[in-house]
């Protein structure tokens, strides 16, 4: 089983570092990348990926409310993520778009980054040096971050007087000292960031893997809007457990405000809904949140579509209930965690939720049948057997097309 566990799942880190007002109280937290959860540095070598990590790690693993509670998010964005035209599952109350000093601030930019701020999101120009033809960007933003380590007291001193003119808030960053916090405050900077106050903290969580292969067949249905159909991708969708895994997640964080509760792939997908489940598999995609093709994804999806032939076959209302329960039923492995902590955390009514874990109700009876006959038990009915026995082959015939068409 641990073979199993460490191929089903990974480890996934980022860094937070708190930003502080003059009292010192927390007003928000950079949000950093970390390959791993010994680094010390960001170590980017793919700006896109690195910052698509830091947004699905906080969407799908952390939770961006526990990462920064009411505060606010800032998170780096590189120009090719701003100029993205497939937009960003994010909560635009309080997440910063920190646009990078190597950004090209063009026209091109300047058009997308008002896109970013018509549609609800602040701006923070990030390591900024002024310039009278940067004037438009800064009339944009909300924030500008001033590094003062790699200014020095005059320069810093020069900037903050460079921007007095406008109605943007000021961060001094990279702040080590105490010398340093005072010569800001007494500049009447608002804002402070740096290891003076805290040194960033590293956070890890286990996480789900996606297969890349189910991501990609998404978005090609997705795109090909001749031809799209919702029973199409929740065929998909239903083939991918660590992708079921992250949209229940997602749709029970506090961004999507849903109160409902969900048992079945294709009722998830329409909560979604076309549009963000677009944003969201290209998000995966570009973070590298990439699965492989192992045994365990076959076990997965064998006991998933034999209790759904179990339940068609037996002539059970809402067969993708019994997909789902069966998918869910082995999440515990996929993520690395307890499967009642796993389940606690995602929107399915208690008496699924009681099907999955004490096998109660047709739900959990299925579910018994299915993994007994999967592990070589007794099955004392006669015709249960029989069901068992025409539904399993079916749906190990299934997986296995499913495996070579991907």
């Amino acid at each position: 089983m641990d073979e199993n566990v460490l191929l089903a799942h990974s480890n996934i880190s980022l860094a937070r570092q708190p930003i502080v007002d003059s009292r010192l109280s927390v007003m928000g937290y950079e949000l950093l990348y970390r390959k791993n959860a010994i680094a010390m540095q960001a170590d980017v070598i793919d700006g896109v990926g690195a910052t698509a990590q830091v947004i699905s790690a906080s969407l799908f693993e952390f939770g961006v409310e526990n990462l920064v509670g009411s505060n606010k998010a800032f998170v780096n964005f590189p120009r090719a993520y701003l100029l993205s035209p497939n937009g960003m599952p994010i909560h635009k109350e309080n997440l910063i778009i920190e646009v990078m000093e190597d950004a090209g601030f063009d026209a091109i930019l300047l058009s997308s980054l008002r896109h970013w701020v018509k549609a609800g999101c602040s701006i923070a120009l990030d390591d900024f040096v002024f310039h009278s033809k940067l004037t438009p960007f800064i009339d944009l933003a909300e924030y500008v971050k001033l590094d003062m380590l790699t200014l020095g007291n005059e320069n810093f001193h020069q900037q903050v007087e460079a921007l007095r003119g406008f109605s943007v808030k000021i961060i001094a960053q990279k702040v080590e000292t105490w010398e340093d916090y005072q010569f800001c405050r007494l500049l009447g900077v608002e804002y402070f960031q740096g290891y003076f106050f805290e040194r960033p903290e590293v956070i890890t969580s286990k996480t789900s893997k996606v297969n890349s292969m189910t991501l990609l067949q998404i978005m090609s249905s997705l795109l090909n809007t001749s031809s799209f159909s919702v029973d199409e991708l929740e065929r998909i969708v239903s083939q991918d457990a660590g992708l079921v895994h992250k949209l229940l997640r997602y749709l029970n964080s506090p961004l999507t405000g849903l109160v409902a509760s969900v048992d079945s792939v294709r009722l998830a997908i329409m909560l979604i809904g076309v549009e963000q489940l677009k944003s969201l598999t290209n998000l995966l995609l570009m973070s590298e949140m990439v699965g492989d093709r192992h045994v365990l994804l076959e076990q997965i999806m064998v006991r998933a579509k034999h209790a759904e032939l179990f339940a068609k076959n037996r002539g059970y209302d809402n067969q993708d209930k019994y997909f789902l329960a069966g998918m869910l039923s082995m999440i515990d492995v996929c993520t690395g965690m307890k499967l009642n902590e796993v389940l606690g955390e995602l929107p399915l009514p208690n008496e699924f939720i009681n099907a999955i874990m004490y096998r109660s109700g047709r739900v959990g009876n299925a579910l018994d049948l299915v993994e007994y006959y999967n592990n070589g038990r007794i099955i004392k009915n006669q015709q249960d057997f029989e069901d068992l026995k025409i539904t399993y082959l079916s749906a190990v015939k299934w997986v296995d097309e499913f495996l070579v068409a991907i």
